[in-house]
């Protein structure tokens, strides 16, 4: 099998109701992943969670994707840079984790960084035939934000985040990400290829049997929603309460700016490549599934609430009702996943016909395709088809 003929792919280019899934391969195959790499994380916007992992001027924190690795800073101006987690001299990591500091030093030979990426000292360079500071700055990637979120983009010519996001933040715009503040941030380390971490996410059909005992009991009805224009897809259920809280838990009260819709249900939103968007009528939560190999993922879980939900005397109580929902239904999540991946690895797994409650991994694997292969993505041309699972 040639991953990279476009004949591979007849079955996935099929209507839904025709089509099947990616080969397995495309979940094990290094060359594939690379594929991947090059050509959807390396020439996109990626989320990379809250502004507020680095709201103080010095703050701090690393990130790593797809053979990227940043660190995020905030400088004494209050400006936000990505700068690249290598040292000019000799490659080393300048940062691990997350903290505050006025440079970051370089742990191997002490190279020091301004927090705008300047090499500010490098011990013993100075009998270095035509050594300057001036020439080893850190290399830097784009970085931009929208209502809170960070994200950033390692390419030079990709348009703007504003045009990746298209006319998504206009249809979110009362829910008011930009008031809300980060309640917290879990990560995971999963055996599994991003897509399928994401695929699970952004489907309907296995809470009946993955979360028979917890979020099955929620009874959703799901209305179309418009394509939209921006590499993004989206789902709109219909419901009583809550999709965020477990039966019977207590939470907080919904979203004061909310009305029509967007007060009567939740919207599920997928940001391509990997950034996943819960966002109920009472709070928000969102992941990021950053691949680290063919079968490796980071997951980063990050909740959050409307700012004036934190000066309530029982915030915690009632946050913590919302945290043991997440915890429940993402280690299902994360074992399903795993599991999934160890069967996709089998010689004599084929792949399988998608059930009409697939729209949006039919879209999310014909959205891979189009950039593995170099095709033209047309936007509409999957859209009508990811209106609701």
């Amino acid at each position: 099998m040639n991953l990279f003929d476009r004949e591979t792919y007849r079955d996935v280019r099929k209507p839904l109701d025709q089509a099947a899934g990616l080969p397995p391969r495309c979940y094990t195959d290094p060359s594939f992943y690379q594929r991947e790499v090059e050509t959807i994380f390396h020439r996109g916007w990626i989320m990379v969670g809250r502004e507020d992992r680095v709201a103080a001027p010095g703050s701090w924190c690393t990130i790593r994707f797809a053979n990227v690795s940043l660190v995020l800073t905030r400088d004494a101006t209050g400006k936000l840079h990505a700068l690249a987690n290598a040292c000019r001299h000799r490659g080393s990591p300048i940062a691990q984790g997350e903290g505050q500091s006025r440079n970051l030093v370089c742990p191997y030979h002490a190279w020091s960084y301004s927090l705008d990426g300047k090499l500010l000292a490098a011990p013993a360079m100075a009998d270095s035939v035509g050594f300057s500071t001036d020439d080893y700055p850190l290399h830097a990637a784009r970085i931009d934000t929208w209502a809170g979120f960070m994200f950033v983009c390692v390419s030079e010519d990709v348009p703007p985040l504003a045009s990746w996001l298209g006319d998504l933040p206009a249809r979110l715009e009362m829910y008011g990400f930009g008031q809300m503040r980060t309640a917290r941030r879990v990560t995971y380390d999963l055996d599994c290829n991003w897509k399928v971490w994401v695929e699970n996410f952004m489907e309907g059909y296995h809470i009946p049997t993955v979360h028979r005992s917890t979020i099955s009991r929620q009874k959703a009805i799901n209305i179309p929603e418009d394509p939209g224009r921006g590499e993004y897809t989206a789902i709109y259920e219909r419901h009583e309460g809550t999709r965020a809280l477990l039966h019977g838990d207590p939470g907080f009260p919904p979203i004061e700016t909310l009305s029509g819709d967007s007060s009567l249900g939740s919207r599920f939103i997928l940001v391509y490549p990997a950034a996943m968007l819960a966002i109920a009528n009472d709070t928000m939560w969102c992941f990021e599934a950053h691949p680290q190999g063919p079968e490796r993922t980071h997951l980063v879980l990050t909740s959050c609430f409307p700012a004036q939900r934190f000066e309530r005397p029982d915030f915690q109580a009632l946050a913590d009702n919302y945290f043991k929902r997440q915890d429940i239904v993402v280690r299902e999540d994360n074992d399903i996943s795993e599991l999934q991946q160890r069967g996709l690895q089998s010689w004599h797994v084929t792949p399988g016909r998608f059930c009409i409650k697939e729209k949006i991994v039919h879209a999310l694997d014909n959205w891979v395709i189009d950039r593995v292969l170099g095709e033209q993505h047309d936007s509409a041309r999957y859209g009508s088809e990811v209106a609701s699972v």
